[in-house]
């Protein structure tokens, strides 16, 4: 839904426009074991959260345009806020740019490494969150976004954009406590595209995944963090990733591979938290779709991980159906398979993206949707 005005008095060249828009996705799924357990359940977020937001612009001349995006999460099972009851918690920026210097951004927004590679992975493609790298470790998914950041798009230049972001902490006295430091770059030329980006947050327990209070050494902590995979080092005193992946398409078919490392860095050891010291996560994933018919998608990818004394295999098969323009069906299946010790110093067990841990080293999860945007 779009609605349009005119200039204010005064400034006849200006014109602006507000659009409503939103997705409400919500399915079915089944998981063979969720903490020793079958699961059937209502899910909703498959190839994405359900959403709403408003979006807009105002024409200043001379091709410079202000704009904003308010974004809010909702889950549709029972109208519960999403993004930890945030109104707009997955996006509220106000920016202003042309095509000529590119744009600037103020406010909560997505990091580059989750803009440039997301589509380029099974999530993005036909996965949804079920595709998302072990437990997200290295937010290609966006399980988080930054707050207080601005970010820099540069023009495209023959195919080539730049990318530069920076989130203040918001500290007094300490201008690098919880800082993130973003860059990113990518190219499209015909059928190839190609990304890179580098994402460094300091004490990301606090800057990013909301914990209360800063770890402290051998103290309690509230882990802000449930997955097994990783919440051993929510304590770390920085979180840095690094990514690359390249598409190819040729025909129906489209190819891609991925590529992240994640390190933690001087994690202390608390309650929750036993191990600390420096861990690393390095994941590589290959993906392929083909185009049946218009309407009709199929993929597959398969993304292996290697952490600091773990193993986790991951196989995805999904596909989803075009009932028109704004509506689909999809379904999305993924077996994952876990060996070695996980972050906490236990027997590492199959944990899916946001889904409760398997008590075994194996997790089938599928699910079946449906999603309409407006």
């Amino acid at each position: 839904m779009m609605f349009a005005c005119g200039a204010a008095a005064g400034l006849t060249h200006a014109q602006s426009s507000v659009t409503l828009y939103g997705v409400v996705d919500e399915g079915f799924q089944y998981t063979n074991n969720q903490g020793g357990k079958t699961s059937y359940a209502m899910s909703q977020g498959g190839l994405g959260s359900s959403k709403w937001g408003l979006t807009g612009n105002e024409d200043l001349g001379g091709g410079l345009r202000v704009f904003f995006k308010l974004e809010n999460g909702f889950n549709p099972s029972n109208g519960a806020l999403g993004n930890n009851g945030a109104l707009f918690g997955r996006t509220a920026y106000i920016g202003i740019g042309s095509d000529r210097y590119g744009q600037i951004r103020f406010g909560k927004q997505y990091d580059l490494l989750f803009d440039s590679l997301v589509l380029m992975s099974a999530a993005g493609k036909f996965a949804g969150g079920l595709g998302a790298h072990v437990g997200d470790v290295d937010n290609i998914w966006g399980d988080f976004n930054l707050n207080n950041a601005v970010k820099y798009l540069s023009p495209t230049l023959r195919g080539l954009q730049f990318g530069a972001a920076y989130a203040f902490g918001n500290t007094a006295g300490s201008m690098g406590r919880n800082q993130v430091v973003n860059f990113s770059l990518t190219y499209a030329n015909g059928p190839f595209g190609a990304a890179a980006a580098y994402l460094k947050v300091n004490n990301p327990g606090t800057a990013v995944w909301n914990a209360s209070a800063s770890p402290v050494e051998d103290q309690a902590y509230t882990n802000p963090l449930t997955t097994p995979i990783y919440r051993g080092y929510a304590s770390a005193s920085s979180l840095q990733i690094a990514g690359g992946a390249v598409k190819y398409q040729l025909a129906a078919s489209n190819f891609g591979i991925v590529y992240t490392n994640v390190q933690f860095h001087d994690a202390v050891v608390t309650s929750t938290t036993p191990l600390g010291g420096n861990a690393h996560f390095n994941t590589l994933e290959g993906n392929y779709t083909y185009n049946v018919t218009p309407e009709l998608l199929l993929g597959a990818a398969y993304s292996y991980t290697w952490a600091q004394d773990a193993r986790y295999g991951q196989l995805n098969l999904g596909s989803t159906y075009l009932l028109s323009k704004r509506t689909l069906f999809y379904v999305s299946g993924v077996w994952q398979h876990a060996s070695g010790t996980n972050s906490v110093g236990t027997a590492a067990m199959a944990a899916n993206n946001n889904i409760t841990a398997s008590s075994t080293p194996n997790q089938v999860v599928v699910r079946l949707g449906i999603r309409h945007s407006f």
